[in-house]
C-alpha cells in the first residue's frame, strides 16, 4: 500500500510539473484585449481544477499526504509564464491570477499548447483567431462524475480599427465580445484582423 501511495504522489507531482492536460477552468473571468497594432494582453482570474487528482479522490485514493503535495505545487504554478498568484484552496483546486502580454504575430496558449484552454493564434493572412476549449459529450459526462463544472466568462476587448471577421459570441457590441461559458460543447471563438 505504501508503494502505491508513493507512486501516486510521484505521478501527481510529475503531472503538475508538466502543466498539460490536467487542468481545467472553473469559476473564472478571462479577458483578452487586442490593440490596433495586433499586440494583446490576456488575463485569467479564477480557479484551475486538477482533474486527475479529483479522479483519484473519487476512487478513495487521495490522502492528506496527496493534498499536501498538491499544495506544494503552488510554487511550480508561479514559475509558469504569466502566473502572478497561485493558491491551493483544497479539493484539487487552485485560485490563480494570470496576466500575459503578447506582441503582434505571437501565438499564446493558456495553459499549454497541448491542452489549450484559451488560445490566440496568428494566421498567415494577418488575421488572429481567439478560441476557447470545447469538450465532447463523453468528456463532459466524465467531469460531471467528479463534480467539475467548466463555468465562467470570456471577454474580448478590441481597440478601434480592429476588424471582426467572424464570431459566435453570446453578446456583441462595438469593441466588446463576450461568452458565458458553461460546460462548452462548442468552442467560443472570434476571428479578427488588427
Amino acid at each position: 500500500m505504501k508503494n502505491y501511495r508513493a507512486l501516486l504522489l510521484t505521478i501527481i507531482a510529475g503531472l503538475l510539473l508538466s502543466l498539460s492536460s490536467c487542468f481545467l477552468p472553473e469559476d473564472f473571468e478571462a479577458t483578452i484585449t487586442v490593440r490596433q497594432d495586433g499586440s494583446y494582453t490576456f488575463q485569467y482570474d479564477g480557479n484551475l481544477v486538477f482533474v486527475m487528482a479529483l479522479s483519484a479522490k473519487k476512487e478513495g485514493k487521495l490522502t492528506k499526504e496527496d493534498e499536501k503535495s498538491l499544495k506544494e505545487q503552488e510554487k511550480k504554478l508561479l514559475e509558469s509564464p504569466g502566473f502572478k498568484k497561485a493558491k491551493y484552496i483544497g479539493n484539487a483546486r487552485y485560485k490563480v491570477l494570470v496576466e500575459q502580454s503578447g506582441k503582434s504575430g505571437e501565438d499564446y496558449y493558456f495553459i499549454s499548447k497541448d491542452m489549450s484552454i484559451f488560445s490566440i493564434k496568428c494566421k498567415d493572412n494577418g488575421s488572429v483567431e481567439i478560441k476557447a476549449l470545447q469538450m465532447s459529450a463523453k468528456d463532459l459526462e466524465g467531469l460531471k462524475s467528479v463534480n467539475v463544472t467548466i463555468a465562467g466568462t470570456l471577454s474580448v476587448l478590441l481597440d478601434k480599427g480592429v476588424k471582426v471577421i467572424e464570431h459566435n459570441a453570446d453578446k456583441a457590441s462595438p469593441g466588446l465580445y463576450q461568452w458565458r461559458i458553461k460546460n462548452p460543447d462548442k468552442a467560443p471563438f472570434i476571428i479578427i484582423k488588427p
